[in-house]
């Protein structure tokens, strides 16, 4: 008889577990708005790109610079692929603030332009002039 009533009390918190774990399922936060088409291309480009290079090494500097440099080929072949081209605007934005950022950090201009152009890939943020277009 007790365990008859032990067994009805854990089939009784079990219905209720279960029950709460569906209410808070039908109430969890919908995504506010899906990616864009240029977002989900550039996740995909970006996972693609991180495969390539996964299996270098990256004991020595030069070593980390080439794997860097190989996920930006592969993630800038991924997006010409899917139709998109660097944006002349981002260009010249990126030419203004460069040499402002390598004096800064005491880097040369070209290793600046070289950060802020891998960063861009990556990012596709509304109203900002973003890296990627797509030609008409």
């Amino acid at each position: 008889m007790k365990a008859a009533r032990i067994v009805a009390v854990f089939g009784v918190l079990l219905l209720g577990y279960a029950g709460f774990w569906y209410w808070q399922s039908l109430t969890e936060a919908e995504p506010i708005s899906p990616q864009s088409d240029v977002a989900q291309a550039i996740n995909q480009c970006d996972l693609i790109a991180s495969k390539a290079a996964a299996e270098l090494p990256e004991v020595l500097p030069f070593q980390k610079l080439e794997k860097a440099a190989r996920q930006s080929r592969v993630l800038d072949r991924c997006m010409h692929d899917r139709g998109y081209k660097q944006n002349p605007a981002w260009v010249t934005q990126a030419n203004q603030q460069a040499p402002r950022i390598a004096h800064e950090q005491g880097i040369s201009e070209a290793e600046a332009y070289e950060t802020l152009r891998r960063q861009a890939m990556l990012n596709a943020q509304p109203g900002a002039t973003g890296y990627w277009r797509k030609p008409a």
